[in-house]
């Protein structure tokens, strides 16, 4: 499913302003605040995450990384994390402005192996993550409208629907149709079953999403932002946009559940 429209030159500037969030809130919130959205985590743990995440993607776009990811780096130490975090910023954004994203780089994703497919999902990593912020200073986020249906494609694409290929995936009954401004995406039901190769686990009907064409059970109709962020389980679909039985709904949150953490890779 293409992205509409091209976001690509609004990327790095979504990235700056929500990693700023990010910085004003660790600078103003005690740094041992529970992230409600992040069970276990601290605003630190959120901030040494997220900065850790930005450093990798640094490494990986200026080394040229093409057949395999870089080791993680390590955390801020001793250092101030919040200036820990700001200087990676700066670091992913200097490198994104100066290689041709043209160039082959390692990816998770089967169909895109550019360098400009990470600065797409970093923007989307820094904003879900500010959003996890803004939770924890107990406030409500909103997402740029643009940006957030470019998330719920992503999500949808890259992690949610579908099976890799060393599985199988078996249509269910069920169809769910998401709606926000003027992009529908219409799911159905499906079960996952196979083998990773990569670390022989096998799984068994795991619940999963598949593309589908059938009249939808039921209809989801909510704001860009809100459809992103639920999509993410960083906030719920309000009584009045779900229209039909909430069956599916209940099912697309619980593939969630099993979606890896590809994003965080």
């Amino acid at each position: 499913m293409s992205t509409e429209p091209d976001l690509s030159a609004s990327f790095i500037p979504s990235i700056e302003s929500d990693a700023a969030v990010m910085i004003s809130i660790a600078s103003t919130t005690p740094l041992d605040r529970p992230v409600p959205s992040c069970p276990g985590w601290t605003i630190e743990d959120l901030i040494v995450h997220t900065g850790i995440v930005h450093r990798h993607k640094t490494i990986l776009l200026a080394q040229g990384w093409h057949d395999e990811s870089p080791p993680k780096p390590p955390g801020p130490g001793d250092q101030d994390i919040v200036t820990w975090f700001a200087d990676g910023v700066v670091a992913m954004i200097d490198t994104r402005r100066s290689i041709d994203l043209a160039q082959p780089r390692w990816t998770w994703c089967s169909h895109d192996h550019a360098a400009a497919w990470w600065v797409r999902r970093m923007a989307h990593e820094t904003a879900i993550h500010a959003a996890d912020a803004i939770l924890a200073a107990g406030e409500v986020p909103t997402l740029d409208p643009v940006l957030a249906v470019d998330g719920v494609d992503e999500i949808l694409d890259e992690m949610l629907v579908g099976a890799p290929p060393w599985g199988e995936l078996a249509p269910q009954p069920g169809v769910i149709e998401l709606r926000a401004g003027s992009r529908t995406w219409t799911l159905g039901r499906a079960t996952f079953s196979g083998t990773s190769p990569a670390s022989g686990t096998t799984f068994t009907d795991l619940p999963a999403l598949r593309w589908a064409d059938e009249a939808p059970d039921v209809h989801v109709v909510a704001d860009p932002s809100t459809l992103d962020l639920w999509l993410w389980g960083r906030g719920e679909l309000g009584s009045d946009d779900v229209v039909g039985d909430r069956d599916m709904v209940d099912h697309v949150r619980h593939c969630l559940l099993y979606t890896s953490d590809a994003a965080d890779d």
